[in-house]
């Protein structure tokens, strides 16, 4: 699944998307069906001339990555076009290709636009009777297209985000110097019943606090691995709700026993809210909670004072 500023994305959605907006802004786009084969185009305008092909990479990928895959596809389509020259006739009657536009998320590097000058050059010199004497290579990201998805969401009921949320996954728990004194000195705190400062409970706390830190995690790490999209939304809750632990914890004057079971409910009501989120086990949830919990106490979020 790959994380896109208009949320989750895969192949199958982001063409079905693009199919949406296509037939939206033209009455004589046709769609190509992928029966019997790819014929390196998806759809059809017939009176612009206009051919496009979808790409949206399965997962997130480091930049150069991303640059090849975008650079192979481009290159294997355009191939298509040619192989499968007389079946894409036989569907566009006399029309010609005069753009083909590759449509992608995210472009990745500069260098996909002189990658698709180069290849534009070879299908022109190509001679091909499908290709107008203009044929141009255009790559187009989802800015070009914001409008229009916008508008269908909205048709569909589907509910929009414009936030853009960078933090793809929850990084791994740290075992610094820095946490360790965090834990510490904010149980040493809540260790405190009526004014007498209790060694045994302090250590608990600490053991406590620790194991929710580093052992919770697992459970965020295995939803983001088997369902990115369920992921997303929940870091999306977490990091909206975070700022709402800073300004409560800095501002509470109950005990910090209190603090703690307040930002517990309250972000168990938050999550709990997402009917997708709802559908995990109870005692996943809870341990999200304790994790998330023991993950502000270490990381600084939330204050813990006398």
């Amino acid at each position: 699944m790959y994380i896109s500023t208009i949320g989750p994305m895969d192949g199958d959605k982001w063409e079905s998307l693009i199919q949406a907006v296509f037939k939206r802004k033209y009455d004589t786009y046709q769609e190509m069906l992928a029966s019997p084969g790819d014929f390196g185009i998806e759809g059809f305008v017939l009176n612009e001339g206009i051919a496009i092909q979808c790409y949206c990479p399965d997962r997130q990928y480091d930049t150069a990555t991303l640059y090849e895959k975008q650079r192979n596809k481009i290159t294997t389509d355009l191939k298509k076009i040619e192989t499968n020259e007389k079946e894409i006739i036989s569907r566009i009657g006399s029309s010609k290709i005069k753009k083909w536009i590759f449509i992608t998320p995210e472009i990745s590097k500069n260098d996909l636009h002189a990658h698709a000058r180069t290849k534009e050059v070879e299908m022109k010199n190509k001679n091909l009777p499908l290709l107008d004497d203009t044929f141009t290579v255009l790559i187009y990201d989802i800015d070009f297209y914001i409008l229009d998805i916008r508008n269908i969401q909205l048709a569909q009921g589907i509910k929009i985000q414009f936030s853009t949320n960078n933090t793809l996954q929850l990084g791994a728990p740290k075992d610094t110097s820095e946490y360790n004194k965090n834990i510490y000195n904010k149980n040493k705190i809540r260790s405190i019943k009526k004014s007498e400062y209790s060694e045994s409970t302090h250590h608990s706390l600490n053991e406590i606090t620790k194991r929710n830190y580093f052992d919770g995690y697992s459970i965020l790490r295995s939803i983001y691995n088997q369902t990115p999209e369920l992921h997303e939304k929940i870091l999306r809750v977490i990091n909206t709700f975070e700022d709402y632990v800073e300004e409560n914890s800095a501002t509470w004057e109950d005990s910090p026993r209190e603090l703690i079971n307040h930002i517990q409910d309250k972000l168990t009501e938050q999550l709990r809210q997402d009917p997708s989120i709802n559908t995990i086990d109870n005692n996943d949830l809870t341990n999200i909670v304790k994790h998330m919990t023991a993950r502000w106490i270490a990381e600084c979020p939330m204050r813990i004072t006398e």
